[in-house]
């Protein structure tokens, strides 16, 4: 059963695909703002985790506050969705005219310039997909992790336009090692550090509540030496993208590893939840960030 439903997902954005590619770009823009409220009204169990999430962090925010935030949350989906389905028929020049602007580009400039690699700390804000494509057309080598899609399909399709678009992809095997090669060459690593995953992690505070923090890239900013650059995309009115880069995280170096692993994992939750409390109705908050506690927590 769950096959069939995988392949019916498929065929549906592969027509999707097609059918976006003759669209002119705003018409697609529009026409995934309507699949993604669509989509609200169909995935109660989505809409269900948001509403609690959204309470844990902002719990004088009124039921209908919620209601409004959530809906622009699905259609904000959806836009990035269809854009990204867009981009699939774009040449790299192209994907670039999206992107209306990059604030701190200084920043990643310095981090770049020491030679020691860069790890660029972002999040599930806006349409990520754009940022290792923007940082490689700057001059910047980029490589992304290629994590695995529910679907071998879907995850070759992902991997074959992040790879078309000059984007090196370190798939599964001796990712660490990889990785580390990347860096030392003086490379970009994209990593998506919001979520709630079965990695290396630790606990730190995000909207001031505890979150389970994953730590593999803080690790390997100490063996590698590689700057941590904060650096987010999110859509504006005009419909286009503007990018964000913030100065490099000064980690701390106390010789306790595991405390500076603390205070890293803090420091980098900082320039998230910056950014999401900035861009609310682009980040998702229908994934379970809060679901792992502590211990000693209920």
């Amino acid at each position: 059963m769950q096959r069939i439903k995988n392949t019916l997902i498929y065929i549906t954005l592969k027509g999707l695909k097609f059918l976006v590619r003759w669209l002119p770009y705003r018409i697609a823009l529009s026409l995934g703002g309507l699949l993604g409220a669509g989509f609200y009204a169909w995935v109660p169990r989505e809409r269900e985790k948001a509403v609690r999430n959204l309470g844990l962090v902002f719990p004088d925010m009124t039921g209908p506050e919620k209601t409004v935030l959530i809906r622009r949350v699905f259609i904000s989906v959806g836009r990035n969705a269809l854009e990204f389905m867009k981009m699939n028929s774009y040449t790299t020049e192209q994907i670039i005219r999206l992107v209306e602007g990059a604030e701190g580009r200084e920043h990643m400039e310095a981090a770049y310039n020491r030679g020691q690699g860069v790890v660029c700390l972002t999040a599930h804000l806006g349409n990520w997909e754009i940022l290792p494509i923007f940082t490689n057309q700057q001059g910047w080598p980029s490589a992304v992790v290629a994590q695995r899609l529910y679907d071998s399909r879907l995850d070759a399709m992902l991997n074959r336009f992040r790879e078309k678009r000059g984007v090196v992809v370190i798939k599964r095997g001796n990712i660490t090692r990889e990785i580390i090669r990347c860096l030392r060459s003086g490379m970009l690593l994209g990593v998506l550090n919001d979520q709630d995953t079965s990695v290396d992690s630790r606990w730190a505070p995000f909207f001031g509540r505890m979150a389970k923090t994953p730590v593999g890239m803080l690790r390997l900013a100490r063996k590698t030496g590689a700057a941590v650059v904060p650096i987010f995309i999110a859509r504006q009115a005009s419909g286009r993208n503007r990018i964000y880069v913030e100065p490099a995280i000064s980690l701390p170096k106390t010789g306790n590893e595991e405390s500076d692993l603390l205070e890293g994992a803090r420091l980098c939750n900082q320039q998230i939840e910056k950014y999401v409390r900035r861009f609310p109705e682009q980040w998702v908050w229908f994934h379970s960030r809060w679901k792992s506690r502590p211990g000693n927590e209920k």
